[in-house]
């Protein structure tokens, strides 16, 4: 019982080294635009704009997006790699 102990309590240490854990996944989406005349509001085969990378996460209030430009998109695909191995140790403490 004490190896156990000793494993969960440095698990637990171990969860410490991720503070920029994110919770969400990175999804591709076209945009339509403003403007009346464009390509993206046509009513026969429309073609949005993009596809732009947003990260989205679910909360209490619903489905919340964020766009990513190319510095937010490292930052949010290396945030997500960490809340995965997060929730990893996690489960191998419960």
């Amino acid at each position: 019982m004490e190896g156990l102990f000793k494993e969960r309590d440095r698990l637990a240490r171990s969860l410490a080294g991720f503070k920029h854990a994110l919770r969400g996944s990175i999804v591709k989406r076209g945009n339509i635009c403003g403007k009346a005349v464009c390509i993206c509001k046509r009513k026969k085969n429309p073609i949005p704009h993009g596809p732009y990378d947003y990260l989205t996460h679910r909360s209490r209030g619903g489905i919340n997006s964020v766009f990513l430009n190319k510095k937010k998109f490292a930052i949010a695909k290396d945030g997500i790699s960490q809340y995965d191995k997060a929730i990893d140790i996690i489960y191998r403490i419960a």
